[in-house]
């Protein structure tokens, strides 16, 4: 009988050890595949903001501001909760703040890729309509995003016109001179709210719109 206990804890320790190898194999794994999806679903989505910049020409001769209209994506930062999301649309209206009317559709669930200010507010819940992969700290658990190069400071928005050139704060735009096309590189670094996971940065080419992963400029 004590030989069959004995057995039994041995049995025991091996199955221990045997997971801890298995959880210390998974659980990086783990973490990269969510860096790879942040990386893939926000990118994409960037790329998604471009392509309909391509196709809907802006170009007003009637309106001195039709710059504002161009297509962005535009993320926000929330100052009394440690929500991060974004959008992607037009200001069509020029008001300044778009709504969900003036949004893309998400092509992976027919929601609106958009999420108003008011989902900053503590205990806010997202809309049905909205698409839940905006909310990148929630989906991916995104804790900051810093500006980089011609984005440097408080612009919170990449904007493209239809030959596919990248602008900074279209929101300002008063004439139609171009003056906010970038004149250098746009990045943006994401960090995540577990340190273990490395931080990523997307950059948007000046002039050509070429949209990649910092360190990876070759592909």
């Amino acid at each position: 009988m004590s030989y069959k206990v004995a057995f039994s804890m041995i049995e025991l320790i091996m199955v221990i050890v045997v997971i801890g190898i298995l959880s210390s194999m998974v659980i990086p794994r783990f973490k990269r595949d969510i860096r790879q999806n942040a990386i893939d679903s926000i990118r994409s989505d960037i790329l998604y903001t471009k392509q309909l910049a391509l196709l809907d020409d802006k170009h007003n001769i009637d309106d001195v501001r039709w710059q504002r209209t161009y297509w962005k994506w535009r993320y926000t930062l929330c100052s009394d909760s440690d929500k991060v999301f974004y959008s992607v649309s037009s200001d069509m209206n020029e008001k300044g703040n778009v709504n969900r009317s003036e949004s893309a559709i998400d092509a992976s669930n027919g929601k609106y890729l958009y999420q108003s200010n008011y989902f900053c507010r503590e205990g806010a819940t997202p809309h049905k309509d909205d698409s839940p992969r905006v909310i990148i700290s929630e989906e991916f658990g995104i804790k900051s995003i810093i500006n980089g190069g011609d984005c440097r400071g408080d612009v919170q928005s990449i904007a493209f016109d239809n030959f596919g050139r990248p602008h900074r704060g279209v929101e300002s735009y008063a004439s139609p001179n171009y003056e906010f096309m970038l004149k250098k590189n746009c990045s943006f670094t994401f960090t995540f709210f577990d340190e273990d996971i490395k931080p990523f940065t997307i950059v948007i080419e000046a002039i050509t719109g070429r949209i990649f992963i910092g360190g990876d400029e070759g592909n």
